[in-house]
C-alpha cells in the first residue's frame, strides 16, 4: 500500500510513519522544509504558496493522509497568523489535490485532520459527529477545512474526517505546557477546575487512522477517548502517575486571555465529545482513561 503524509514531522506524523512502514507499507512525505527533502527516503519538498510539488511520487497513491497546518499554540493569534492557521489547512488540501489530479494520480482515499474544535465550545452538552459547529474561531477553521475535504470526495475519493482533541504525549503538546511549572511543585488547572476535556493518548490517535484505512466509506469520526475528564480529575491523575504531589492553583479566563490574547480561550474552553461511533465499529483503546494514558506517559524510562 502507498501512502502519502503532509505535516508527517508533528507529534502525530512522527509516530505514524515509523508504525505504517513497520507494517511495510510504502510511505512517501510532504516536507515544506526544502533542506528535509531526501528523494531517496521518500522526503519530497512542497510548497503550495510557490506552485512547488513533487513529480517523482511513487506510482499510484492509494492513501492521502493530510495533517498539515500551522500549529495553534505557537503564537498570539494576530490576524496574519489567523489567516496562516487557516490557509496551511486549507489552501494545502486543494493544491494537493489539484496536483495530484493533473498527474493523474488520485488516491483512493483521502484521510485529513480536523478538531473537535467545530463544535461549539464551552459546552455542556456531549457532541457526536452529526452535531453542528460552533461560532469560535477554531470552529469556523475547522468547518472550512472539512469543506475543502468535500472538493476530494466529489473527485471520486473514500474521504475521512478525523476530528481530534487534545492529543496527550509525554513532553509535547498540551503536556509539554501542563508540566511547564511542575519543577516548581506547581500544575495548575485553566480556566475552571471544572472545565470538561475530551482527549487521545498519541498511539491511541495513531492506531485510529490505521483503523481508518480499512473502512470503504466517507464519513466524520471523532477521533476521541471514551472518557471525559474534567481539568482537577486530570491535575489529580498526573499526580498519581507522578506519584508526586503538587498544588494546583486555577489561573482564570481573564488572565489567560490577558497573557495570550484571543489564543488563550485555548485553555478556557469546556467540551464533551462523544466516541460511540468508534466504539460501534469496534476500535479498541489501548489507552481509554486519563490513568491509563498517563501511566503510559509518566512511567520510568528504561
Amino acid at each position: 500500500m502507498n501512502i502519502l503524509i503532509t505535516g508527517a514531522t508533528g507529534m502525530l506524523g512522527k509516530r505514524l510513519v515509523p508504525m505504517l512502514r513497520t507494517e511495510g507499507m510504502d510511505v512517501s512525505i510532504l516536507t515544506t522544509s526544502e533542506i528535509k527533502q531526501n528523494v531517496k527516503q521518500k522526503v519530497f519538498f512542497w510548497d503550495h504558496k510557490k506552485g512547488i510539488f513533487p513529480k517523482n511520487l511513487t506510482q499510484p497513491i492509494d492513501i492521502v493522509i493530510h495533517l498539515a497546518g500551522a500549529n495553534v499554540g505557537a503564537q498570539r493569534w494576530t490576524s496574519r497568523y489567523k489567516q496562516e492557521i487557516l490557509e496551511s489547512r486549507t489552501m494545502t488540501s486543494l493544491f494537493l489535490l489539484k496536483e495530484l489530479q493533473e498527474q493523474n494520480n488520485l488516491p483512493k482515499k483521502y484521510i485529513t485532520a480536523s478538531g473537535t474544535d467545530f463544535y461549539p465550545n464551552p459546552s455542556e452538552k456531549v457532541f457526536t459527529e452529526n452535531d453542528l459547529p460552533g461560532n469560535q474561531f477554531l470552529a469556523k477553521v475547522c468547518t472550512a477545512w472539512e469543506a475543502v475535504a468535500e472538493a476530494w470526495s466529489h473527485a471520486g475519493c473514500i474521504t475521512q474526517v478525523v476530528r481530534t482533541p487534545v492529543v496527550l504525549a509525554a513532553n509535547e503538546g498540551f503536556m509539554a505546557k501542563m508540566m511547564q511549572t511542575a519543577f516548581l511543585g506547581i500544575i495548575p488547572t485553566t480556566g475552571s477546575p471544572k472545565n470538561k476535556l475530551s482527549w487521545i493518548h498519541a498511539d491511541d490517535l495513531c492506531r485510529i487512522y490505521r483503523f481508518l484505512f480499512d473502512k470503504t466509506e466517507s464519513g466524520i469520526w471523532n477521533a476521541v477517548a471514551p472518557q471525559v475528564v474534567n481539568m482537577k480529575q486530570l491535575v489529580c491523575a498526573i499526580d498519581k502517575a507522578r506519584k508526586k504531589r503538587t498544588l494546583h492553583p486555577n489561573v482564570p479566563c481573564l488572565m489567560l486571555k490577558l497573557m495570550m490574547g484571543e489564543m488563550g480561550t485555548l485553555a478556557c474552553g469546556s467540551q464533551q465529545v462523544g466516541a460511540e461511533k468508534l466504539l460501534q465499529a469496534g476500535f479498541g483503546y489501548l489507552y481509554p482513561t486519563p490513568e491509563t494514558a498517563l501511566n503510559d506517559i509518566f512511567k520510568p524510562k528504561a
